[in-house]
């Protein structure tokens, strides 16, 4: 009786451990939000890119609303997942003079992103990761001039490679950033993804409690900003 007993725990143990992984990711975790990308449609250009720009909330719809988040990747063991948090909270500018970009800048509210878990929330907002009461805000800053003169009037979207500052936890780099760019009737919409290693910011990957659960060092950060003339 006790070997038969010992047997069904073992077996137990190993259906748990092999169906641990697969239910965290399909029952706990669910599927990350979709990447960010420019809107579907779009109206030609009806006014000039010269000027000073705005952030705005953008359309109601959720997906191309102005938004900033972060894509990272988990992993228990032989499982990896992809998780993501957003926020809405995003303001700034951009001053365009001759077709060229002169200036850009973005902030986030760090304290605002949210993603399916609250644990994984205060998490993040921790001192442990992004210490958000001490550093409430992340910023993007475009410091010198980017050609625009392929971001068409007829709304056909452009890709643009530009060199930015980005400054996370208090610790400013300078980064590449991809960045697609889309006009569209008088406003303009900008999609981008910047590689971020958490370690160049001074910042430990978060370690859920759980010893199998790992973090990947590097997290995309992705945002769509809709912009209008002031």
């Amino acid at each position: 009786m006790a070997k038969r007993l010992l047997l069904f725990l073992a077996v137990l143990a190993v259906v748990g451990v092999c169906a641990g992984p697969w239910f965290y990711r399909t029952q706990m975790e669910g599927l990350p939000a979709p990447a960010l990308s420019l809107p579907t449609t779009h109206r030609p250009a009806s006014t000039n890119l010269d000027g000073k720009w705005v952030v705005s909330a953008g359309p109601d719809d959720e997906a191309t609303r102005t938004q900033a988040g972060y894509r990272a990747r988990q992993h228990l063991l032989w499982e990896t997942v992809t998780v993501t948090g957003r926020t809405n909270s995003v303001r700034g500018d951009a001053t365009v003079a001759g077709g060229n970009l002169q200036a850009a800048s973005f902030v986030v509210d760090v304290g605002t992103m949210q993603s399916p878990h609250r644990g994984r929330d205060d998490k993040f907002r921790s001192t442990d990761v992004m210490d958000a009461a001490q550093f409430p805000t992340a910023k993007l800053a475009v410091v010198d001039p980017v050609d625009l003169s392929a971001v068409a009037e007829d709304g056909t979207p452009a890709t643009l490679e530009v060199s930015a500052q980005l400054t996370l936890k208090g610790v400013t780099r300078q980064v590449a950033v991809r960045l697609e760019v889309q006009r569209s009737g008088s406003g303009v919409v900008a999609v981008g993804q910047i590689p971020v290693t958490f370690g160049d910011y001074g910042i430990a990957p978060p370690a859920p409690p759980a010893g199998l659960l790992a973090v990947d060092p590097i997290v995309t950060i992705e945002f769509l900003v809709n912009l209008v003339k002031r």
